[in-house]
């Protein structure tokens, strides 16, 4: 495992494997639910494209063998092309309740991706510390807005808070819950499994 990560160049801290738990509050502060789910950030083409892929409720089965990870700061970018065109997706043990994926263009400090009907952009605001919009419209023509601040407090470290806010009750702009994430690195290396396409 590597772990020579420099904190000044964006986005690079956040590729690995991380597992954490999500829990949601209602707007008023009451406790909703929570959730775990299993991360892997990668650079699809090293330093542009970053490539985000979440599952919940353990998607991916954790084992140590090293022919299973990929660490997407060295290898040959051919090799992360081939694993996400294969014809063949490696296994996928057990089924998630959710998947979030994201594809981000990276430029510099600032990223911008879209996964469905939700689009983003961030940006970093200091080494440590990143801020995300998510903007999804729904089929009514209604919109929401997510809006994350990212923390990494160390390199194995990842603390995630915004709100949700939107049409709430036919009232636009009100926080609606409150989403507080942390995250823990399981590898610097990601499953080859979860290299894949957008779903």
């Amino acid at each position: 495992m590597a772990s020579a990560f420099d904190y000044a160049l964006p986005f690079d801290i956040m590729v690995g494997y991380w597992v954490g738990a999500a829990s949601v509050y209602s707007r008023k502060g009451s406790y909703v639910m929570s959730t775990k789910s299993f991360v892997s950030v990668y650079w699809e083409k090293r330093y542009q494209k970053l490539s985000f892929r979440e599952s919940a409720e353990d998607e991916y089965e954790f084992t140590g063998a090293a022919n299973n990870y990929i660490d997407t700061r060295k290898v040959d970018e051919k090799e992360i092309a081939a694993q996400i065109g294969s014809a063949t997706p490696r296994a996928i043990h057990g089924g998630a309740l959710r998947v979030l994926t994201f594809d981000l263009d990276v430029n510099g400090p600032f990223c911008t991706g879209q996964s469905g009907p939700v689009t983003l952009d961030g940006r970093q605001t200091r080494p440590d510390a990143y801020q995300f919009h998510l903007k999804k419209i729904e089929e009514s023509g209604q919109t929401h807005h997510i809006y994350n601040s990212h923390h990494l407090p160390s390199p194995d470290d990842w603390h995630i808070i915004g709100p949700i806010v939107g049409p709430i009750k036919g009232e636009e702009g009100q926080v609606g819950l409150a989403v507080v994430q942390f995250f823990r690195r399981i590898s610097y290396d990601v499953p080859r499994a979860t290299v894949r396409r957008l779903k």
